[in-house]
């Protein structure tokens, strides 16, 4: 069996496999999953902005994705097996010249439909209320690890303790030093009266 004959056979197994298997909550879970890994890492990348809102961003798109993928599956559980009842439901009610409905059809239909309620409703209605109280505790968190920073540095502007001013030596001079050293400040002025050449 060479390379391409064992990439082919497994490539068929799998489609196949997603093809029987088929469901909208598989889409959207792997979606928030991805989402909820990619989109912090790329925020995290970003090297404008500032370290402290990065985090932040972060862990609020992190979480954004988990509620996501939460409540993607507990809805997908409380509204999929409503299909085999609805399913014979709709047998029981049909006309009898159309055919029995699959439950499994129903199923489809139903896992469709609480992703869509999911994504539109449930979703931003479960953000709205957890979001706002767990952000203001990580900003909270934040800001007390930022001022527990500051006060370990322990800097102090402007203030000066037990500071002893030096004295400062002065020499008693001669008077032959004194002479010298105004001989030395006075300028020499030379003769202006000198003629050069002739």
């Amino acid at each position: 069996m060479t390379i391409k004959s064992f990439a082919y056979d497994n490539l068929k197994k799998l489609c196949l496999s997603l093809g029987k298997h088929n469901d909208a909550l598989y889409a959207v879970l792997a979606i928030a999953m991805f989402k909820g890994i990619m989109r912090p890492t790329f925020t995290m990348m970003d090297k404008e902005s500032d370290k402290d809102t990065k985090k932040y961003a972060a862990f609020r798109e992190g979480l954004t994705e988990a509620i996501a993928f939460c409540s993607y599956i507990a809805t997908h559980k409380l509204i999929l097996p409503q299909g085999v009842r609805l399913a014979k439901y709709v047998n029981k009610n049909r006309p009898k010249e159309l055919p029995n409905v699959s439950v499994r059809k129903v199923q489809n239909g139903l896992s469709l439909l609480s992703v869509c309620l999911t994504a539109g409703i449930i979703i931003p209605a479960v953000c709205n209320v957890v979001l706002k109280p767990v952000m203001d505790g990580v900003a909270k968190v934040m800001n007390k690890n930022k001022k527990d920073k500051t006060q370990k540095l322990d800097i102090k502007e402007n203030v000066v303790q037990n500071v002893t001013v030096p004295t400062v030596y002065s020499p008693k001079l001669s008077e032959n030093s004194k002479k010298l050293l105004a001989m030395v400040k006075t300028p020499v002025v030379a003769n202006s009266s000198m003629k050069v050449g002739g």
